[in-house]
């Protein structure tokens, strides 16, 4: 029983607790592991005096065999063994829904939170307070924050949090890998970009424009936004978004190969400009189709 405790692994949840204790003709010790299933009589052999001793590999094989490889991936999703055990045994006892879909109604939602014990290294903690900041739109100084500070380090005092200046400096380094991973993402993409634009005006009277940019991979729609600037002067805002937009476009796409300007090809998919001022949408529709340096 002591042993067993040591065991966490969904995959036991297919076998039956009671395991046999068996010996070799070398004398080595054996668990054997009986199928759960009606009709099956299979037994795993684990040999326990090699390295590998606590090794599922074995009953996971025998596992995808016997219930199926989408049964043993539903079961990974459950909250713990006991449960998954508890809802292999309902399933045997003449339930009428199928195993996978029990598995499924009891899984771990997949934004739920888990946390370590191990405290974070200092390239992680640097990491968490990038995203952290970009996605609650938190700024910069909240790093040195007198109650933030004794939040973090009460209990650990040696924790470490980066000062206001690295975490601006790491936003703006991840910004700029990020713009350079989806350059080449762009540059591999076979199909049209089509690229959007927004403007409007905030509440306090600043006008913004967004410039986003959509396309197809593997037959799913991928929407990505590209730029959010602030327009110095509102009155020919409209005039000036094909403008904005090509320097959207400068900004995402790579150089081409033989230095020749303008391969990129960029063309207004809107209507006139007359027109769109008599529509209270403002937005309009690009299509860009990156550069081929074949």
């Amino acid at each position: 029983e002591k042993i067993k405790k040591g065991w966490r692994s969904h995959i036991y949840a297919f076998y039956h607790g009671d395991v046999e204790i068996e010996y070799n003709a070398e004398g080595m010790l054996i668990y054997c592991f009986s199928c759960a299933a009606r009709n099956c009589s299979h037994r795993v052999r684990r040999n326990q005096t090699t390295k590998d001793k606590q090794s599922t590999k074995l009953l996971r094989d025998h596992a995808v065999k016997c219930w199926g490889d989408e049964n043993v991936r539903a079961a990974e999703k459950v909250a713990s063994l006991t449960e998954a055990r508890k809802l292999v045994k309902k399933h045997k006892s003449g339930g009428n829904q199928r195993l996978t879909d029990m598995f499924k109604a009891n899984a771990v939602k997949d934004d739920a939170d888990s946390f370590s014990h191990v405290p974070l290294t200092r390239e992680q903690s640097r990491a968490w307070h990038v995203r952290w900041v970009s996605e609650s739109l938190r700024p910069f100084r909240i790093a040195k924050d007198r109650a933030y500070r004794f939040l973090m380090k009460s209990g650990r005092p040696s924790a470490y949090v980066p000062s206001p200046s690295t975490i601006a400096r790491d936003v703006k380094t991840l910004f700029e890998k990020t713009r350079d991973r989806l350059k080449d993402r762009f540059e591999r993409t076979p199909t049209c970009i089509t690229l959007v634009t927004d403007a409007w005006t905030s509440p306090n009277h600043r006008p913004f424009v967004a410039v986003s940019g959509h396309w197809e991979e593997d037959g799913v729609r991928v929407n990505c936004l590209l730029d959010f600037v602030e327009v110095p002067k509102v009155r020919h805002t409209l005039i000036h978004l094909p403008f904005l937009t090509a320097f959207a476009v400068a900004r995402w796409s790579k150089p081409c190969r033989g230095a020749r300007a303008g391969r990129g090809r960029l063309w207004d998919r809107g209507e006139d400009h007359e027109c769109r001022r008599r529509q209270c949408n403002r937005e309009r529709h690009y299509g860009y189709r990156p550069p081929n340096d074949a």
